[in-house]
């Protein structure tokens, strides 16, 4: 089948079902950009895509599991068949893993969270950069962390992912920036998603040390998140291209 004919330009979203990746084929619909939402969760990434396409978009969802290279191949031949092009990538797919010292983390813990949040963008890249190449531009961001620029306790799996997500963004960039394909990562802290929202609902003050850490006080909205991505994706001079950007309050910056 051919592509249907469109002007607007496309975007693949991974994580699509909730939080910044709900957030960012939100703001990528309302301004006009056909988009694939990837995840796990076909209930909720549905509903998501159901939204994009109520705002006027050509949206589609592809139920797949970043880690496996089948399922990331056939979300990217999803963009090819359907929209001809890919012009923007938001490598956001991750999950948290198991808060647990070095000493007593299990391999399989380690290797499950570094196979999503690291192989995944890895995965993602090498195949959205070749089909971003035929149509000789695009633009990608990974979702990193701001504890892909920093250390924690407790956390070992996630820190070490994240920054690996770093160097694969900083080594891609370098490749791509003749092309040109610009290739940087954002670095978002502590978020208000609907997990935390449930969390503070139970225990008001749950959270209060992380947001005292925090010179703005606050958590982010997702949707402050997708504004960047947004920009970043379509937006940004050309040159910019490599970035780590921390989005996080200056919490990285004290």
């Amino acid at each position: 089948m051919e592509p249907v004919k469109s002007d607007r330009k496309a975007a693949l979203v991974t994580g699509c079902a909730s939080g910044i990746g709900a957030a960012t084929c939100a703001v990528f619909a309302a301004h006009g950009v056909d988009l694939v939402g990837v995840d796990l969760d076909a209930e909720a990434g549905e509903h998501v895509i159901a939204a994009a396409r109520d705002a006027g978009v050509d949206a589609r969802f592809h139920r797949g599991d970043v880690s496996v290279e089948a399922d990331v191949e056939a979300a990217v031949e999803l963009c090819a068949s359907a929209f001809g092009r890919l012009d923007m990538a938001v490598n956001n797919a991750g999950i948290e893993g198991v808060l647990q010292p070095i000493a007593e983390t299990k391999a399989e813990d380690f290797d499950r969270v570094i196979a999503v949040n690291l192989r995944g963008v890895f995965l993602c890249m090498k195949h959205e950069l070749r089909l971003m190449a035929q149509g000789g531009r695009g633009a990608i961001v990974n979702n990193a962390s701001v504890m892909g620029l920093v250390g924690a306790p407790q956390i070992n799996q996630y820190v070490a992912a994240k920054h690996g997500v770093l160097g694969l963004t900083k080594s891609a960039a370098a490749e791509y920036a003749s092309r040109p394909i610009r290739i940087n990562a954002i670095c978002p802290g502590a978020v208000e998603t609907r997990l935390v929202k449930a969390v503070l609902a139970e225990q008001p003050d749950a959270l209060k040390p992380v947001i005292d850490a925090i010179p703005a006080q606050r958590m982010a909205q997702p949707e402050e998140i997708a504004a960047v991505i947004l920009w970043l994706c379509d937006g940004a001079p050309p040159y910019l291209t490599g970035a780590c950007l921390p989005v996080d309050g200056a919490y990285v910056a004290v």
